[in-house]
């Protein structure tokens, strides 16, 4: 399941000065089940213009059923880069409610609204689980 697109993109990676910094408020270990964290990024002392640009339009929600297309960069806890869509050059498309994705892209995706920029932190039972991806490397 998604976004996560395998280590092949670590080959390639551009570094877009898009891609947000790893940001981390609370390690995975310490998270309880079945948590989806969402902190908008924002910098209302530099610009009000900025912030309200990054916490979207506040209206917009995506609904089961509804096509969402979104940008991410994937960090560990310990903020070791994974991947980026922007270095792959394209966003991440999918169906909320289909199960095309993680559990925790299901829930946070569907609390942002439209053109929301979000730091996401799950725990690991919203993301790959005890199993993990990438072979072990998420």
């Amino acid at each position: 399941l998604g976004p996560y697109r395998g280590l092949e993109s670590k080959r390639r990676q551009k570094f877009s000065p898009q891609n947000p910094s790893c940001v981390s408020f609370t390690f995975q270990d310490d998270l309880p089940e079945e948590t989806v964290q969402l902190i908008t990024y924002g910098a209302p002392e530099y610009s009000t213009v900025l912030a309200m640009g990054l916490t979207g339009d506040e209206v917009t929600f995506p609904a089961p059923g509804q096509q969402v297309t979104a940008h991410y960069a994937l960090y560990l806890d310990d903020c070791s880069f994974i991947e980026s869509s922007r270095d792959d050059g394209a966003p991440f498309t999918f169906t909320i409610g289909e199960g095309q994705v993680i559990e925790g892209w299901e829930r946070g995706i569907a609390k942002m609204s439209l053109g929301q920029r979000v730091s996401m932190t799950l725990s690991p039972d919203m993301g790959y689980g005890e199993a993990g991806a990438g072979d072990g490397v998420i």
